[in-house]
């Protein structure tokens, strides 16, 4: 699991939560007993199939309707528990999922990741989490929780398992004595509809809005291509998967219908023991694509059908739209870049470089991206410049170098209004690295933002993939 997503998961799983809902009110009596807390100040713990856990982090939010939704994560093995409720105050609130509010619990084991064990009533899963102290002065909340999670078991291929009969085969995990004691939490202004711009996924279902409450993005390596694979659940484990090249691109591309593990592909399954239904006909329109910040911008509709057509089912995928964020590739050993930006010090931790022809030049674009910041600069120079000073111009012309600063990716582009770049070495046309220093004044070319960013003694080290 990528290095954002259990920090950034659980963002995704609250805001992809902020629809329109029910009312729900906490439970009076409807659960036989009160669990003791057994959690020390700052810490979520639970009892998995009799084993102990303790998380190793926690992330918790609340909106302004009171949705509250809650993680204990182990990094060091890929676990997370996570419960959301509706309306949160002290009380007791029954987390089964699919019941009219968007309540749940969510199990994230080590071993299979990509599929979930969920409260789902549809599977015979149930749960209940009690809130006893919300302080709303220091940000921290207190509670108890237990539930039984459920799954469909699938196959190393992800294909359901059936038993005798054909039925799907139903995996389930008992988690008891959970607790968390004073876990801080923050407080998130609320979001829109579906597919609004703070949504990091959404889709219909034959018309019905698909509401995930799982979401993890991915960076494959398959038959030697790099594959982004995206999967959603939502509360009654219905899936929702789109693998895509990272070579792509921004632009509209067809889906196909049939991949070996490289194609552009989008599936669904309604988690009641079917086929994946996959994309006949489908589009994708990615409006950002940053392989180096590891973030993809898209809106997507396709047509799921069984493509073995042994199941006649035909659904429809409509209005799909996701903002989301994946472990980049490894910046290759050589790669470095770091400069002073407004007199502070700044280290790139993604550097890569990429080689295009400009109006039959070869041309390079260097780009490094400070994941801490969001900051990420792009230097781009003809290929075989050797050494030597060349001034920066100020628009794309082909044998020149141009150089843009983003204080944020996918924002305002700043671009070089004055600078240059010097070369010390130049070995990428053998295959080797290339060296060089650079400084510019970056001025946003529209004239919206007035800000003047100065970037001195920049260097960066990059060779080619």
């Amino acid at each position: 699991m990528n290095r954002f997503q259990l920090g950034s998961w659980f963002v995704l799983f609250f805001l992809a939560l902020q629809f329109t809902s029910c009312d729900n009110e906490p439970l009076e009596g409807d659960f036989p007993q009160e669990e003791i807390n057994t959690a020390e100040e700052g810490q979520f713990v639970a009892t998995i199939d009799g084993q102990g856990w303790i998380a190793e982090s926690t992330t918790a939010t609340m909106n302004e309707a009171n949705t509250l939704a809650i993680t204990g994560m182990k990094s060091s093995t890929g676990e997370s528990i996570s419960i959301i409720v509706e309306n949160a105050a002290v009380g007791l609130f029954d987390i089964t999922a699919g019941v009219g509010t968007q309540n749940s619990g969510v199990f994230i084991d080590a071993e299979t990741q990509m599929n979930p064990y969920f409260t789902s009533a549809a599977l015979g899963g149930f749960g209940q989490l009690e809130l006893t102290e919300i302080n709303t002065d220091s940000l921290t909340i207190t509670g108890t929780f237990s539930f039984f999670g459920a799954r469909v078991a699938v196959d190393n291929e992800g294909n359901p398992i059936t038993d005798g009969d054909g039925n799907p085969v139903i995996e389930n995990v008992t988690i008891t004595n959970g607790a968390f004691n004073s876990i801080p939490y923050t407080e998130e202004a609320g979001g829109g509809g579906g597919g609004g711009a703070l949504d990091p996924f959404f889709a219909k279902v034959d018309e019905v809005d698909f509401e995930p409450v799982s979401l993890t993005s991915e960076r494959n390596i398959v038959s030697g291509a790099a594959m982004i694979n995206i999967v959603a659940f939502n509360a009654t484990g219905e899936k929702i998967r789109i693998d895509i090249p990272e070579d792509l691109g921004v632009g509209t591309f067809a889906m196909e219908q049939l991949s070996d593990g490289t194609k552009l592909i989008a599936q669904y399954n309604n988690n009641m023991g079917g086929e994946d239904l996959s994309s006949n006909p489908g589009t994708i329109t990615i409006s950002q694509f940053n392989t180096l910040a590891g973030r993809i911008v898209a809106t997507f509709e396709f047509t799921a059908t069984d493509p073995l057509n042994i199941d006649p089912t035909v659904v429809q995928v409509t209005d799909g739209s996701f903002d989301i964020r994946y472990e980049p590739g490894a910046t290759a050993g050589a790669n470095s870049m770091t400069c002073d930006i407004g007199g502070v010090a700044w280290v790139a931790d993604f550097v890569d470089a990429t080689e295009f022809e400009f109006d039959g030049i070869a041309t390079v674009t260097a780009r490094g991206y400070n994941s801490a910041t969001g900051e990420l600069i792009e230097i781009t120079f003809p290929k075989e410049l050797v050494p030597g000073s060349y001034d920066f111009v100020s628009t794309d012309i082909a044998g020149e170098s141009i150089a843009r600063f983003y204080p944020e990716v996918g924002g305002t582009a700043f671009t070089s209004t004055d600078g240059s770049i010097i070369v010390l070495t130049n070995d990428l046309a053998t295959g080797g690295t290339m060296e060089a220093a650079f400084l510019f004044y970056g001025e946003d070319l529209s004239g919206v933002d007035p800000t003047t960013y100065t970037l001195l003694n920049g260097e960066f080290t990059v060779e080619l993939p």
